[in-house]
């Protein structure tokens, strides 16, 4: 965390925008409209249905610079995807994806597939849109993703000008084949090819990036119609893809509504104007009155924890840091604040993500009285205690009742709460700036245990706020990285359940939010990341 290169600068950067995009839909779900017909105008006799979305769903569209929202993969189809019912990763673009030793691998690209202005979607498609997202001089926000491609550093130096504009790590064998070479292996690649940044793109977004981006010609199950995103813009409208070559969406039409804000595009709901759309905090609870057998709780590959600042002496004792978690009431928070939207967390992942469920933190258990022993076993407390987070308003409440248990069961007098943006906290934390725990959000980078642990404890991970450091975990991780896709499932728990037992942080809950619909639509399941999955839904 030490290294502030313009490089590392920008993974910060990157990590930070992950996490304040992925805060705007960690405790929601795409919901739906009232209880009549639903929202959205359309012609006579068409199956169309209309979502409502925040405005951050809609600001990208380039593979490079997309958010890996719902609609990104309405309009987008990468070399896998992520099966709903098994968590595991599936050739979806991809004809075949292998790798004797998990550094080279080749894949095999299927045949038949078309972007939706009629071009044929190659191996060069994919090595293209991955090429420019890489190349650091573009700026794209997914370029951090391609770190461990060799090449990378060519193409993002610390101090002057790049070496290339092309990952020496992706080769073009022949139009179906790419061979990717990595600088350390990685089994789960599969799983990282899953998200909408390693999407392909035609030569068009090659010429006019920027066109490229407020209207994308894309290779998924529905197509953009119109101009696109424009300035003003409330709305785009997506149509079915006749030549899709993936399993077809059944809406032949789906208005994506765009609102500033999950209370706007609530109250769209809740007068019928819209058939899904965002609902967040004390929402849910009158959602769940109003849909009923209409709302569907999506799980979110995501944790809420209090990470441990290991520089400040007070926390050096890991019988201190056992103390705080023992003391948080998880149960309470999640029923009394959460409405029940949530999951108190026994480890670090919950079991809709590949790897998580299991309860390897024995420290997350409410205990007061253990948590009263164990801090004066360390010589217990001395002077005040400030608690950190980034602004929001339920995180604000939450660390506030937080902080009311640690007074309450530690006997801490004198607690404070601060919270500062996104784009503060995190430099302040890099530069360990801050003097207390940190009530911190983070979502699985792509479906795997493997990510969450990768990006909390790894020491050179601009995720890794606490400044955990440790060689046992680090070799176990890299067992992982090293293994096939089953035994890196293993491997990944034994690095979890290691780094837990050190307890750098505190898993205090999984998010979960509702998936309401009208009696319109049917259909309506999440995706892996919790939005509903546009292309599932059915219509009448």
């Amino acid at each position: 965390m030490s290294d502030q290169s313009p490089r590392n600068r920008g993974r910060s950067r990157a990590a930070a925008a992950a996490v304040a995009g992925a805060l705007a839909i960690t405790l929601a779900a795409c919901s739906g409209g009232s209880g009549g017909a639903g929202g959205g105008a359309a012609p006579a006799g068409e199956k169309a249905y209309s979502v409502g979305v925040t405005t951050y769903f809609l600001s990208h569209f380039l593979p490079g610079k997309v958010t890996g929202s719902n609609v990104d993969y309405a309009l987008f189809t990468p070399l896998t995807r992520v099966d709903a019912a098994t968590g595991k990763a599936v050739n979806a673009v991809a004809e075949s994806i292998e790798s004797d030793d998990n550094k080279v691998w080749t894949i095999k690209i299927k045949q038949g597939w078309t972007f939706h202005n009629g071009e044929p979607v190659t191996a060069q498609s994919f090595a293209d849109s991955w090429n420019a997202t890489a190349y650091g001089p573009n700026a794209y926000t997914n370029n951090y993703m391609f770190a461990n491609f060799k090449g990378y550093a060519d193409l993002n130096p610390a101090d002057g000008k790049p070496e290339a504009k092309t990952l020496s790590g992706v080769e073009v064998t022949d139009p179906d084949t790419l061979k990717v070479t990595l600088d350390k292996p990685l089994a789960l690649l599969p799983y990282v090819l899953a998200q909408s940044a390693f999407a392909p793109v035609p030569k068009a977004a090659l010429t006019d990036a920027d066109a490229f981006d407020r209207k994308p010609v894309g290779n998924g199950p529905y197509q953009m119609e119109g101009e696109g995103v424009v300035t003003g813009a409330t709305k785009v409208s997506l149509k079915r893809f006749a030549k899709y070559a993936g399993t077809p969406g059944d809406a032949e039409r789906i208005e994506v509504k765009s609102y500033q804000d999950e209370g706007a595009a609530y109250r769209d709901l809740q007068a019928g104007n819209v058939d899904v759309t965002l609902v967040t905090g004390n929402n849910l609870t009158s959602a769940s009155t109003q849909f009923k057998d209409r709302l569907v709780q999506a799980p979110f590959p995501a944790l809420m924890y209090l990470g441990f600042p290991l520089w400040d002496e007070r926390f050096a004792d890991i019988r201190v840091r056992q103390a705080f978690s023992y003391a948080v009431d998880r149960q309470t928070i999640v029923k009394s604040l959460l409405r029940g939207f949530g999951q108190p967390a026994t480890g670090l992942a919950g079991a809709t993500v590949p790897g998580g469920g299991t309860s390897d933190c024995s420290a997350c258990a409410y205990d007061p009285v253990k948590a009263k022993a164990l801090l004066a076993e360390a010589g217990g407390w001395k002077g005040p205690l400030k608690l950190w987070t980034y602004q929001d308003p339920l995180n604000t409440v939450i660390l506030e009742a937080i902080g009311n248990q640690l007074r309450t069961n530690l006997g801490i007098e004198a607690v404070t709460t601060q919270a500062q943006p996104v784009d503060q906290l995190y430099p302040n934390m890099a530069a360990k700036k801050i003097d207390g725990p940190v009530l911190l959000y983070m979502g699985a980078g792509y479906p795997h245990l493997y990510a969450l642990a990768d990006q909390l404890f790894t020491k050179t991970s601009a995720s890794n706020i606490t400044g955990y450091d440790d060689k046992e975990f680090a070799s176990l991780l890299g067992r992982a990285a090293s293994a096939g896709p089953d035994e890196a499932i293993g491997f990944t728990q034994e690095a979890t359940g290691h780094a837990l037992g050190d307890l750098p942080l505190a898993p205090l809950f999984w998010p979960v939010g509702g998936l309401a619909h009208s009696a319109k639509i049917g259909g309506v399941r999440p995706e892996f990341l919790g939005g509903v999955a546009l292309a599932s839904v059915t219509v009448g």
